[in-house]
């Protein structure tokens, strides 16, 4: 297995060892094998965690499971906890879909953020399957009907050529271990049916059932490029692209047949809807100045043109914490530094707002970095009392753009430090301050 899963590596990157790689492991069978697989393969590579906080114990069970893999391998582990449920509510999408938003969403950013070349996730031959009855029993158009791609831009799956029977093969094989995760068994969810029940059907029917599909659906990407091949040479001349934005002439509308159609070939892969396109081809005719969105991006209809472009408004609920021992973490905000050290007469706080620096025996770990939220509140040092943050931003002019950029440092339910602006009364450094807790904030470049 471990020849066919390098060829496989060959397949979508023809230089495997020159580059590096950030693995998306939740701790299941699938992970664990492909983490297994880049080790003995003596790939470069680090890992990622997502935390949904969805099974209680279990879910943290998962996270120490994994960073103990991390530490058998010895590479670089890289967590976060979301508050799914929560994010769930908010964008009125359901969990699996919330969960998938918010983990492709960190992965991607802290895979750019430590300058890794792939992410790499372990869906397999089964998976693509059950995605393809997924969206043909949803209604979808060619784009759904594909499957899970091997390669997508800076996302492989090299295990895409395995089944799960392989996998699970290999591991018990090899004795290795792995996390269960008891919903899998379930028929609650729509996978879970159609893997339980639709798939050993259809195998019953035509032992090779499974191996059509896949040649199916290989049929379908091939037509699929095909099409957007066509799509790019008609549209090209509607389209100009300016710094970071793209512009679409409103004479695309008049002139094309079914404008809808191509706009959503467009624009699906910033995370717009094909209902969307309805909407906006129909706001065309009367409501310039609307602003249409999705979770990444925001297209504006102007008086000439569709403008598309990356949203202020994107929202987040990422939580990354702190232990006591860490220091380093990278964000999508930027790279914090964290030390610990003795008070001394001679040592003198820094004035630059990037650094704070905190009575340590005040600080309840694990600390939290996330965004300010409404409501929040704080003790300002060198004022008398607390203060909304939101307060704070406006009286210091905080720019609307940047206020949605401000993070803040947690301690226990409390805020520590309004990050990159000013630090919390509560836990500033006094006289009898013993241990000093140095955090500082180094921004980097989120967006290619």
């Amino acid at each position: 297995m471990l020849k066919a899963f390098q060829e496989s590596i060959k397949s979508l990157e023809n230089k495997p060892n020159e580059k590096k790689y950030l693995l998306a492991v939740s701790g299941g069978v699938d992970s664990v094998v492909m983490a297994q697989m880049f080790f003995l393969a003596g790939y470069d590579f680090s890992i990622a965690h997502c935390n949904f906080q969805l099974r209680g114990k279990e879910s943290d069970a998962d996270e120490k499971f994994v960073k103990g893999l991390a530490k058998e391998f010895d590479v670089p582990c890289y967590t976060s906890k979301f508050d799914t449920e929560k994010y769930c509510l908010q964008h009125k999408v359901s969990v699996q879909m919330g969960a998938r938003e918010l983990r492709y969403e960190w992965l991607e950013e802290t895979r750019k953020s430590n300058k890794l070349d792939y992410l790499v996730t372990a869906h397999h031959a089964d998976d693509t399957i059950e995605t393809f009855f997924i969206n043909l029993l949803r209604g979808t158009g060619l784009h759904g009907l594909h499957g899970i791609k091997e390669k997508s831009g800076k996302v492989i799956r090299p295990l895409s050529r395995f089944y799960r029977s392989d996998i699970e093969k290999y591991a018990k094989e090899n004795e290795l271990e792995w996390r269960e995760d008891k919903s899998n068994a379930s028929d609650k969810y729509e996978r879970n049916k159609i893997r339980h029940h639709l798939i050993p059907l259809l195998v019953n029917i035509n032992p090779k059932a499974k191996e059509t599909i896949l040649n199916t659906i290989e049929n379908i990407g091939k037509t699929e490029f095909v099409l957007n091949d066509s799509v790019e040479r008609t549209i090209g001349s509607f389209i100009t692209k300016e710094k970071k934005r793209i512009l679409i002439s409103l004479g695309f509308f008049s002139e094309l047949n079914h404008p809808e159609d191509y706009l959503f070939e467009m624009i699906k892969s910033f995370g717009f809807k094909y209902d969307q396109c309805l909407q906006i081809k129909e706001a065309v005719k009367r409501q310039a100045g609307k602003v249409f969105l999705s979770n990444s991006h925001r297209i504006l209809l102007d008086r000439k043109h569709l403008i598309i472009e990356h949203s202020p408004y994107k929202s987040n609920e990422i939580v990354h914490e702190i232990s006591t021992g860490l220091t380093e973490l990278i964000t999508e905000s930027g790279r914090y530094h964290f030390r610990t050290r003795k008070r001394t007469k001679s040592f003198v706080i820094p004035k630059e707002p990037e650094i704070a620096v905190l009575d340590y025996d005040k600080l309840r770990f694990p600390l939290e970095i996330r965004k300010w939220k409404k409501g929040d509140s704080f003790h300002p040092i060198g004022m008398k009392g607390a203060k909304k943050v939101s307060d704070f931003l406006i009286d210091n002019k905080i720019s609307v753009f940047d206020k949605e950029e401000v993070t803040v440092l947690i301690s226990g339910d409390e805020i520590a430090w309004v990050i990159g602006y000013r630090p919390d009364d509560r836990y500033k450094v006094t006289k009898a301050t013993k241990n000093l807790y140095l955090c500082k904030l180094e921004k980097v470049s989120t967006h290619e």
